[in-house]
């Protein structure tokens, strides 16, 4: 008989981990390492500047799209099935990237591999919880959250290590080995689940896929400095489709937009304390590189050294929460951790000329340190929120806070680049204000913690 992640062994348990944090990581190492080779493939394939930022912006569209209908197929089919072919495509896309002839091959072989992205991206927690208890639950994520760190910190320094000595490509097929590890891991190990709805709603999921366009145009538009009437016509049609969206849910058991979760307050304010989090991180690790490459006269690895220090007290503080992050109120934590953050950048706004970059890296790990206090606590939260059936969904939705809020974090930063090249650490003030605003949504949910029952799994 097939197990399932009720009943699987501790070892077995063990090993389905492994294959989800070595997911967690190839997903990661996408985005952050893919980044350091676009010069090389725009000189190789002689296109623009402009245009080769399509290899990353064509993911990043797939993803944000495709997160939610992604999660409502996995509910029908099983998570196990998605999430194994999304490693498959995942490997498969970026041999295809390593061995593109052209810019035109390479840039659609990204957008399917953005495809396999999304389903190993969206469906990881939801896995996690199939398969600890409420009580492991946090320490799983925990793991998660410092592989996520560890990887964002080292995905630029390991591509620029592989461009020292090869050709772009072998960025893609490090890309493709650590898929199939994960993929051979999670064969082996990842549990069936059974299915949690009766039906793949296509018309709900394509009206999800367009609305969520919608909303990224807008914000790339804002960024790139569009006219203001694509950019609004742009946010006219997302505000439409979400109202038709909203309408057609009401009522659906498991509706792809899961307005069911959203009406939960705690649910819903964790959300937006996420999106909160990662649009204030992002606006910091893109404009300090610019600050401190051009204001503060660093080197580049000086620069690469001085940030590395948020990921690094991100990556150590996050186990220790997960461990105990069952027996810690969550709203008062998370709020308490975003104050850090805040606290954090404005110390850093108000660094000068004569502030020492071990003085600078301290603050620093102050925002690494308020964000990992914030970050595994309110993961858990969103997870055992949902009912266990609505699983997918809420790990799909936790999945597109994090990139709503890094594509708008980022839409700001090139407001503020765009009419100040190099920017000034005063620019981080509002990086503070945006997490200040996370900070207020998590206080109010104080008091919710998500207790152990006495009937949870071993």
């Amino acid at each position: 008989m097939t197990k399932t992640g009720t009943d699987i062994g501790p070892g077995m348990a063990t090993l389905a981990l492994l294959a989800i944090l070595c997911s967690a990581c190839v997903t990661v190492l996408e985005s952050m390492a893919v980044g350091v080779t676009l010069p090389a493939i725009a000189t190789e394939f002689d296109v623009s500047a402009a245009r080769v930022t399509w290899v990353m912006g064509a993911s990043q569209f797939v993803i944000v799209t495709l997160l939610l209908p992604v999660a409502a197929v996995a509910a029908v089919v099983g998570y196990r099935r998605i999430l194994l072919g999304a490693l498959g495509l995942f490997a498969l896309a970026s041999a295809a990237c390593m061995m593109a002839p052209n810019f035109a091959t390479i840039t659609a072989a990204r957008a399917v591999q953005a495809v396999g992205t999304a389903g190993a991206m969206g469906l990881g927690f939801a896995m996690l919880r199939t398969i600890f208890s409420e009580a492991q639950l946090g320490m799983a994520i925990g793991l998660v959250a410092t592989t996520v760190a560890v990887s964002s910190s080292l995905g630029p320094a390991v591509s620029g290590a592989i461009l020292s000595v090869a050709s772009w490509r072998a960025v893609f097929g490090l890309l493709a080995a650590l898929s199939l590890i994960a993929l051979s891991l999670g064969w082996a190990a990842l549990p069936n689940t059974p299915p949690t709805a009766s039906h793949i709603d296509l018309v709900g999921s394509a009206m999800v896929i367009v609305m969520l366009g919608a909303l990224l145009v807008a914000i790339n538009g804002l960024a790139a400095g569009w006219s203001g009437g694509l950019v609004a016509g742009a946010l006219g049609c997302f505000a439409m489709i979400l109202w038709r969206v909203l309408r057609r849910s009401q009522g659906q058991g498991a509706p792809v937009f899961p307005v069911d979760l959203f009406a939960a307050p705690v649910f819903s304010l964790s959300i937006l304390a996420s999106i909160c989090a990662f649009m204030a991180q992002s606006l910091g690790f893109i404009l300090l590189p610019f600050y401190l490459l051009y204001g503060a006269g660093m080197t580049e690895w000086q620069m690469a050294l001085t940030l590395s220090v948020w990921p690094a007290a991100t990556a150590m503080m996050a186990p220790v929460l997960g461990r105990f992050s069952h027996r810690i109120p969550t709203g008062p934590v998370g709020g308490v951790g975003l104050a850090v953050l805040a606290l954090g950048f404005v110390l850093v706004a108000q660094a000068g000329p004569e502030t020492s970059p071990i003085a600078l890296a301290i603050r620093l790990a102050l925002c690494g340190i308020g964000f990992a206090l914030f970050q595994t606590p309110n993961n858990r939260l969103i997870m055992l929120s949902a009912p266990q059936e609505r699983s997918a969904a809420a790990s799909g939705t936790l999945s597109l806070a994090r990139q709503v809020g890094r594509a708008c974090g980022t839409a700001i930063a090139a407001l503020v680049l765009l009419h100040a090249p190099t920017p000034s650490l005063s620019a981080l003030l509002i990086a503070a204000a945006v997490a200040a605003l996370g900070a207020v949504a998590s206080f109010a949910r104080s008091g919710s913690v998500a207790p152990a029952r006495a009937d949870e799994k071993s």
